[in-house]
């Protein structure tokens, strides 16, 4: 699987100098900056990979990390290959149902990206008949092809955002579809392509992603994030990567109660309180 993005060794993120357990497996797409992408040494970047790496740090417990093709993330979980995603995958009552997933940690709105020189694109109607890219296996995909019938436009799968956003560079689809921070990101490094001015509030969040059979596990990385948005970590890692500062009050910075989703799948409304190291 990592072949497929030309990373040719585990990331390996130390959260300490000494170890006790083993190492938490994760894994992410490796191709979806800001969160993952690859880098000229063949290793990986981005805010998730930050955001990680902080984690396993206040774990005081190694994580290791595959990049893949995110539509081969959850048959990877599901077949106990890892112990977590750390891709951040967007929270649905499907998935919630699964899995465990942690409290929100960053808003997944939609965009669209186009070439640079295209039309402003501003409604869904001037959408009509035309191609959509999407990443494969993702919510993004799934919610453009429930709308399929009611925008009339036709969606085309590809196996990353990158691949994607090739797509509507190379004049084989008009826009691609993905989440916000994504969006930006790919138009701020190709001058070819631009963020469009529509955008889909959906209410949506990312969440790591960890199996039934782990609500321990659960705690634990959940109890550490909330620190770390406590403690401005959080938006400052947010602002490296996407150049702003969270507002305060967002649900990047802020605690939820319990664990996980609220008012989902697997939701446990367990009071519980902060002991950030």
């Amino acid at each position: 699987m990592k072949k497929l993005y030309a990373i040719t060794a585990v990331l390996a993120i130390l959260g300490g100098s000494a170890f006790a357990q083993e190492p938490l497996k994760s894994a992410l797409d490796g191709n979806a900056p800001p969160f993952a992408q690859p880098k000229m040494d063949g290793s990986i970047e981005g805010l998730t990979v930050d955001m990680t790496a902080e984690i396993a740090k206040r774990l005081g417990r190694q994580i290791t990390v595959d990049a893949m093709a995110f539509s081969a993330l959850i048959p990877a979980l599901q077949a106990g290959t890892y112990d977590m995603l750390s891709v951040p995958m967007t929270v649905t009552q499907e998935r919630s149902d699964i899995f465990l997933l942690t409290e929100g940690i960053w808003s997944a709105d939609l965009a669209f990206v186009t070439k640079k020189g295209a039309p402003a694109l501003t409604s869904y109607d001037q959408l009509k008949g035309k191609v959509i890219a999407a990443n494969k296996g993702n919510a993004d995909e799934k919610w453009a092809r429930e709308k399929a019938g009611e925008i009339g436009w036709t969606i085309e799968s590809y196996a990353s955002l990158s691949d994607a956003a090739q797509a509507v560079q190379a004049g084989r689809a008009d826009a691609a579809i993905m989440n916000v921070p994504t969006a930006l990101t790919f138009a701020k490094r190709n001058p070819a392509l631009k963020a469009a001015d529509l955008k889909e509030t959906t209410g949506r969040y990312f969440a790591y992603t960890i199996p039934k059979s782990s609500p321990e596990l659960r705690k634990q990385i959940e109890t550490v994030i909330e620190c770390i948005k406590s403690d401005g970590t959080a938006a400052s890692l947010y602002k490296k990567w996407l150049g702003v500062t969270p507002e305060a009050g967002s649900l990047e910075v802020t605690p939820q109660a319990g664990f996980g989703p609220v008012g989902l799948g697997n939701y446990d409304a367990t009071p519980h309180e902060l002991a950030c190291k």
